[in-house]
């Protein structure tokens, strides 16, 4: 038996308060493909500067206005984490079977100021409501009218998002973990953006659930923005350092896939911010190197290899807008190109999944299919998602 990931993204810190939390109760509802009669979760404040305050946290199924139990830390239903700390609760007894769609939900009594969260874009997945007041109780479990799936956002960059209105946003905790059989497998999904944003992880996640019912989870370590040579990118603009993209992925590679799980097997998908970002944030007048993304890539294959976990990788997808300078562009696809003709070759990983062939307009170079991506020439949308979801191999990450 161990504890597995049921469901898992990664805390983004963004160094300001960004939103905020009162008399509030957050509600995550996502599918379950694990067996148990024992689960946690794990409060988290990590990158926060910021105490946690959460009065009661109770755990459900979304189908169930009675099966629901209380989640305690050291015995305690209030929980208090100071600023860069995270626990795992109690251990809970209680029953999911694959199929059940879990619902964790989390009481902000007093006023939460948040700078550390979860997040993600797409529908048709995990989903996040936020209702007034204690909602965490049986009887409230299927009642109440949603908010919407934001706190009360106060930055003002991000109410100026021309993306917001996408934004699913919740803080906390960042996984839940049940105490299962050791064949139970974890997948986890790599990369930036276009695996944090989930259009495509989500359509993943359903195939892989229905060939695998009770035998395999999906994890998300996606962070939008991220880099898989370099750090959080100094936007030059703005005379600061983006930190919510986070560390090279490079760097947290390592933390982020295996920290609580033995990951059986990877799928990275990375390395366009690090073609993008030095244009396009820092000013600079070229990307970086073919050289230095490729021996990225080799690190975090050998990272992988290193623990036995199988890696499969995913060819860069298109970025191209007419909103851009012209001259960016053939910049772009020099070393875009360039990483993926070496992906294709390379014999390094286990495999790779061609996302630039499925998605690229073969009538017009460097950008994707207009039908596949959400507006802005980079991320791919619903059936953008489902189109790269389609192309993995099932038994080749599972078996």
């Amino acid at each position: 038996m161990k504890w597995v990931s049921t469901f898992k993204y990664l805390k983004i810190g963004y160094g300001e308060d960004i939103a905020q939390a009162d008399d509030i109760t957050q509600r995550v509802s996502f599918d379950n493909n694990v067996n148990a009669d024992k689960v946690r979760i794990r409060f988290s404040n990590r990158h926060s500067r910021n105490e946690l305050r959460i009065e009661k946290a109770t755990i459900g199924k979304a189908d169930s206005s009675s099966d629901i139990s209380v989640i305690t830390l050291d015995g305690s239903q209030t929980i208090s984490l100071a600023p860069g700390k995270e626990r795992f609760s109690d251990e809970i007894d209680y029953r999911i079977s694959a199929g059940d769609r879990i619902t964790i939900n989390i009481y902000y009594k007093d006023r939460q100021c948040m700078d550390s969260i979860c997040c993600f874009w797409a529908d048709g997945g995990t989903e996040v409501d936020y209702y007034d007041g204690d909602m965490t109780e049986p009887d409230a479990q299927n009642t109440g009218v949603s908010k919407g799936s934001l706190p009360e956002i106060t930055s003002q960059v991000l109410k100026e998002d021309v993306n917001i209105g996408m934004m699913r946003m919740f803080s906390g905790f960042d996984v839940v973990q049940a105490y299962t059989g050791d064949d139970t497998e974890v997948i986890a999904a790599f990369g930036d953006s276009i695996t944090h944003m989930s259009f495509y992880t989500n359509a993943l996640q359903k195939r892989l659930y229905e060939a695998y019912p009770g035998k395999v989870s999906l994890i998300n370590c996606g962070i939008g923005g991220n880099r898989l040579v370099d750090d959080a990118t100094f936007a030059k603009t703005l005379g600061k350092r983006l930190v919510l993209f986070g560390n090279s992925g490079v760097r947290r590679f390592d933390e982020d896939v295996f920290e609580l799980d033995q990951v059986h097997a990877v799928i990275s998908l990375i390395g366009i911010n690090d073609i993008m970002h030095p244009l396009f944030l820092e000013e600079k007048e070229d990307p970086v190197s073919v050289d230095a993304i490729t021996e990225g890539l080799q690190k975090i294959v050998s990272f992988a290899h290193d623990r036995g976990t199988k890696i499969f990788l995913g060819t860069i997808t298109p970025c191209g807008n007419d909103e851009y300078p012209k001259w960016w562009l053939p910049k772009f696809e020099t070393v875009r190109q360039a990483v993926n003709e070496w992906i294709r070759q390379s014999e390094c990983s286990d495999g790779f999944y061609d996302f630039d062939a499925a998605l690229r307009d073969n009538d017009k170079n460097g950008y994707l299919i207009p039908d596949y991506e959400i507006g802005d020439g980079l991320h791919p949308n619903i059936p953008g998602g489902k189109k790269m979801a389609d192309l993995v191999d099932l038994k080749a990450v599972v078996d």
